[in-house]
């Protein structure tokens, strides 16, 4: 009886045992979870479906889900990286009325901009106004649907630091008086600012993109925007440009090696930073300067794609935030630098774009078209090269993080007076934004967009420069943008992301012979210092070309004594 006992207690301890194991196949993973699966398999590449399920305690389906959908993910993450609740929500349903959540979200943005701070019941009517524009019916602005909405957009009761729309003055100074304490131990090369902007790059001075107040709310002006992240240090030294746009692999990028661009590329699926890429960005930089033995501190403004949780991560970057609602006057980007960047990128742009008009029939709205995302690329890293030191070196000056005198000592023998080229209340005052403001006028026939506002046009924080009507403009634009999005349900993105044109020279040959023809041109038309610089791509092509033979010289000796 004891034997017959012992097998049935044992049977059933198998049962038991299978029984747990069937459940723990079945474990639903939380959003954190989720998450933390991508970045194992993210830092592993090697490591199997199998692997990751056993890890985590779940079925191999709901690790291959996950992976599929991993950006999408990510991005839920990253924003609700503060809301506890909504990371251990296993879950993550879209709301019902996700437009409504959305356009609030944006309206918030706009008023918190303009150092206006919403209460709960201004909130809700908000929202109740914004569902009667979308002719949205059914939609009740109750406490439980508040309560979720703050939740999810991490929006929490703030102190006002002055009056509306105003940068606090008090903070600023402040802040300036702080700057030594902060920056103590780091010399003016090892001083760093991040900042980000977004980026019409296809965009020209005609209605609807130039006009000051005029957000980007989707529609092809969302298409056509990729955001560009900038890194400069208080010696005027520059950092790659980061490009961030919405392709892994556009198309445009066959054949070419992403790590040979003149640019750092990354992906996100609406062209954003996100928290995971500052990440990746510092991540790189923190290696560089580890390698160089060199500690630097890195302004960063509030936004809330630069998480504070960053802080104290990176062995030789010390992550210092700027005061909120200060950066117009504290960050040296924001002050001048990222603004002389697009004169330089604008230009290149109309420039490109009124050669073609002269050369076909075809209008400029037509030949934008024939851009694609690796010709904006490289415009990008020409016109970040065209930024000059002297420039940056102000721009630092102006935000109190360097005094005149100082700069001029610790650069000795380079600028006798570093600030003398720019004009103290104007950064732009040069060759091209004179040039900018002709390829305006040129292109803008019959419009009234200034070079000024064509530039503005980029600017994704528009409420600084909106009128007093800001509200009734972005109530309008919901309409506007839903017509828009409306007429795009049948469109594809090729126009966004054309392939390059098929080749005309297929041998190093016929593209030296090229690059002779055009030297031979500049040297008819007098173009002497042209002339030597295609020579020096000549040569470089020719060794290129020589390295090639000799490489399948060898190959083939080394075949033919096997």
């Amino acid at each position: 009886m004891s034997c017959f006992t012992g097998v049935v207690s044992s049977s059933t301890s198998v049962s038991t045992a299978k029984s747990k194991a069937a459940k723990v196949s079945r474990h639903a993973l939380t959003l954190k979870e989720k998450f933390q699966v991508i970045q194992m398999a993210k830092k592993n590449p090697g490591i199997s479906g199998r692997a990751l399920a056993t890890k985590f305690s779940c079925g191999k389906t709901q690790i291959t889900s996950i992976l599929k959908n991993k950006d999408t993910i990510v991005e839920l993450y990253e924003a609700n990286m503060t809301s506890k609740s909504l990371l251990s929500r296993k879950r993550c349903r879209e709301s019902e009325f996700a437009p409504i959540n959305e356009a609030l979200h944006r309206w918030y943005l706009l008023a918190t901009s303009r150092n206006i701070y919403p209460s709960g019941p201004q909130l809700c009517e908000k929202a109740k106004q914004i569902a009667e524009q979308l002719s949205v019916v059914d939609f009740k602005a109750s406490n439980g649907w508040l309560a979720r909405w703050k939740e999810k957009n991490n929006v929490k009761q703030v102190r006002i630091c002055g009056e509306s729309g105003e940068v606090c003055g008090e903070t600023v100074q402040s802040w300036k008086e702080r700057l030594p304490e902060l920056l103590q131990g780091f010399s003016s090369k090892n001083i760093y600012n991040l900042d980000e902007t977004g980026f019409f790059w296809r965009g020209l001075p005609e209605t609807g993109f130039g006009i000051k107040g005029s957000a980007c709310h989707g529609g092809k002006k969302s298409k056509q925007r990729f955001t560009v992240v900038a890194i400069v240090n208080a010696d005027g030294e520059k950092e790659l440009p980061v490009v961030i746009w919405k392709s892994q692999n556009p198309r445009c990028f066959k054949g070419v090696d992403i790590s040979t661009l003149p640019v750092r590329y990354y992906s996100q699926s609406k062209a954003w930073m996100t928290g995971e890429i500052l990440d990746a960005i510092l991540t790189k930089l923190n290696r560089k300067f580890s390698s160089q033995s060199r500690n630097i501190a890195l302004l960063l403004d509030n936004a809330g794609c630069h998480p504070h949780e960053l802080k104290g991560k990176y062995s030789h970057i010390k992550l210092i935030f700027l005061p909120p609602n200060t950066t117009s006057k504290l960050q040296p980007l924001d002050v001048g630098i990222i603004q002389n960047f697009k004169v330089h990128y604008k230009t290149l742009l109309l420039r490109y774009v009124l050669s073609k008009i002269d050369q076909t029939t075809f209008t400029g709205a037509e030949i934008v078209k024939t851009i694609n995302i690796l010709k904006a690329i490289r415009w990008v890293a020409q016109a970040w090269d065209s930024v000059k030191q002297e420039t940056i070196v102000k721009c630092f000056k102006k935000c109190g993080i360097l005094s005149a005198e100082s700069v001029i000592v610790a650069r000795a023998g380079v600028l006798e007076d570093p600030f003398a080229i720019i004009d103290e209340e104007d950064h732009f005052n040069d060759e091209s934004h004179d040039e900018l403001t002709s390829l305006v006028n040129e292109v803008n026939i019959g419009l009234t967009c200034s070079s000024e506002e064509y530039l503005a046009g980029d600017d994704l924080q528009v409420c600084n420069d909106a009128g007093e009507d800001w509200e009734e403009q972005f109530m309008a634009e919901l309409t506007l943008n839903q017509v828009e999005e409306t007429q795009e349900d049948g469109e594809d993105d090729e126009s966004f992301d054309l392939q390059p044109p098929a080749l005309k020279y297929r041998t190093y040959q016929e593209a030296i012979l090229a690059l002779e023809d055009v030297q031979a041109f500049l040297d008819s038309k007098g173009h002497n210092d042209l002339s030597t610089t295609v020579g020096a791509q000549i040569d470089s092509l020719t060794s290129l070309h020589y390295a090639n033979m000799s490489s399948a010289r060898q190959t083939t000796l080394e075949e033919y004594f096997k």
